[in-house]
């Protein structure tokens, strides 16, 4: 019996005993009229009271209860084919954003089948005996024994021309290159730039060999997205992801190496040094060369050969055996701030000259002390550094545009660069 139903009955049965009590005194019938009445009254009002409270506690009891979410609709499914036509609901913010992730790991994909197989691993011993390689000591095993270094490089050409690192194959007696199938070659002769840090290997072999896709180093923006392959720790075409942290940043890596390199965080480990780095439609942008580490591993800081220096680089080689390099006879340096804005400059334009060599081309061609260098041989001029690459990669011998602001006016010079005596 509920708990209303129990206090009703309780007081109708005192109501009934009280009444009885009375019956036979000397009370008045209305007394008792009246004492019968109230009674039922209070216990009326004690039961209508009890059951709001219960409905009370039974409407909160489900607005507690967790909501059911609707059924989603099913996906129309065409009855030709039973394949679904289209989704019959929209895509939430969760799956657009597996959807651009799976994109992009499709772009990785694509770009590392494409250029693994032009991708090699390459073992030099150098001519003298030196002490074991730790890269090597890892791996262990007969290989270690033979060789002391271990790097990576590319495949440029389908007759076997390779790049590489100059400190992969530096000093080296022997040196064999393994393909991404298994096959090895034995490379002689190589050609290298100590300065910059740039070599090339040749391998003969009988039918066409796979060929990287060379791209424009000259494209890229902070930001982009690009992979490492190489073989780090021997540890044969291995892939890393990663993003350019910096363009055109001014390193010196060595007493020897110095010059203007790409940044990023994709991982270079020792053995990735030669290896591409590809964009994301698998075309080589640089050569993996540097790390900026305090622990001799990768901390995310890595530096790669622009593509398009390399392959200059590779052409003199082949032409010349050798690398020259042009002089122009300035000393030069970025626009301060202030001058920027009185020249009306954009951010990151020019070169200041500073100091004019006299007898050499710039002399010549008429450049002074405070000119403002912006464009040279058809290239934009972001900074001394900058100009200086230019300078470096341009043809010798032949009368080249330079555009300067002096004074507040453009003005419009020619010059001859000459070779760089060592």
């Amino acid at each position: 019996m509920a708990y209303n139903e129990c206090v009703l009955a309780t007081n109708i049965k005192s109501l009934g005993e009280a009444f009885s009590m009375n019956r036979n005194s000397h009370t008045s019938s209305l007394w008792r009229v009246r004492l019968l009445a109230g009674l039922m009254m209070f216990s009326l009002s004690l039961a209508l009271h009890g059951s709001r409270t219960l409905a009370d506690e039974g409407d909160a009891a489900k607005a507690n209860e967790p909501n059911e979410s609707p059924p989603r609709p099913a996906p129309q499914v065409d009855e030709g084919t039973s394949e679904p036509t289209q989704r019959a609901f929209e895509m939430n913010p969760s799956d657009e954003s597996l959807a651009h992730a799976r994109a992009l790991s499709f772009a990785f994909r694509n770009s590392a089948q494409k250029a693994l197989p032009s991708v090699v691993t390459i073992f030099s011993r150098s001519k003298e005996a030196s002490a074991a390689n730790p890269v090597l000591d890892i791996i262990g095993g007969e290989r270690a024994q033979k060789f002391d270094s271990v790097g990576s490089g590319v495949i440029i050409s389908s007759d076997g021309l390779i790049l590489t690192n100059h400190h992969v194959v530096a000093d080296a007696a022997i040196i064999e290159v393994r393909l991404q199938d298994g096959r090895q070659f034995r490379a002689e002769n190589p050609r290298s730039d100590p300065q910059s840090d740039v070599a090339i290997l040749k391998i003969d072999v009988h039918g066409g060999l796979p060929a990287a896709e060379i791209g424009d180093s000259d494209t890229l923006f902070v930001g982009d997205w690009v992979i490492a392959i190489g073989s780090p720790f021997m540890i044969e075409s291995s892939v890393s992801a990663g993003i350019i942290s910096g363009m055109g940043r001014y390193q010196s890596l060595s007493r020897s190496v110095k010059g203007q390199f790409l940044q990023t965080d994709a991982a270079i480990n020792p053995g990735n040094s030669g290896g591409p780095l590809l964009d994301l439609e698998g075309r080589v942008v640089g050569i993996n060369t540097a790390i900026s580490s305090r622990s001799g591993g990768f901390e995310g800081i890595g530096f790669a050969i622009p593509i398009n220096r390399a392959i200059w680089i590779k052409n003199e080689l082949l032409k010349h055996n050798k690398v020259r390099r042009a002089y122009v006879g300035v000393s030069a340096s970025s626009v301060p701030y202030d001058l920027a804005q009185q020249l009306d400059l954009p951010d990151n334009t020019g070169a200041l000259v500073n100091r004019v060599v006299p007898g050499y081309p710039a002399a010549k061609a008429g450049l002074r002390t405070g000119d403002v260098i912006i464009d040279f041989a058809g290239g934009r001029v972001h900074s001394n550094a900058g100009f200086a690459e230019l300078v470096l990669q341009s043809p010798i011998g032949i009368a080249l545009p330079m555009t300067i602001i002096r004074d507040g006016q453009r003005l419009e010079l020619q010059l001859e660069l000459v070779e760089k005596l060592e």
